[in-house]
Formats: C-alpha cells, structure tokens, sequence
C-alpha cells in the first residue's frame, strides 16, 4: 500500500468555523492527508480512511457538533403537520365526486 498520487484530486481544504471530520472529510494515514471522499477505502492506496479524530480534545468538539446538528434537526421536524389516520379518510372523500 503506497500512495500513487490519485489521491490529489481529491485533497479538501481546511473547513473555516468547524472540524475537518464534521464538514465530512477523512484522512488516508498512508497518503497523510485529508480528502472529500464518499467512499471507506482510498482511492489511491487502497488503505481505510479515518473518519473520527484520533485525539480526545477533538472527539468531544466533533461530540458537541453533532449533538447540536441533531438537535436542530429535531426541532425542524417538530414543525411539520402529522395527520392522522381519520384525518386522511374524511378529506378523501370530500375529493372525489361522483
């Protein structure tokens, strides 16, 4: 496993307000270096992608990111209309005309 060079092509820049792994980027540890990329494997060397930090300090940043995005996730779904199931039934009828 060595790095072949392809893995250029898909370097990421350096993410302004918040971590690398939360934008969703990951580091190849053979070509060293942080790259956009959907898949697990490299697509240079072959070797696994990390996608979580390795060291403490960042793992809780990346925690306290996450809780947050899911957090305000939960609060846009709060908001949408849920019917019921005779809810459903009554306006259908109303719909079609014989």
């Amino acid at each position: 496993m060595t790095c072949k060079g392809v893995c250029i092509r898909h370097r990421a820049q350096r993410p302004g307000s918040f971590g690398r792994y939360a934008a969703g980027q990951k580091r190849c540890q053979v070509c060293a270096l942080f790259m956009k990329w959907d898949g697990l494997w490299c697509p240079c060397c072959g070797c696994r992608v990390r996608t979580k930090p390795r060291n403490s300090k960042f793992k809780q940043k990346l925690k306290t990111i996450r809780k947050e995005h899911n957090k305000n996730k939960n609060k846009k779904q709060h908001h949408l209309i849920n019917y019921g199931k005779n809810d459903l039934t009554a306006n259908s009828d109303s719909l079609f005309v014989n």
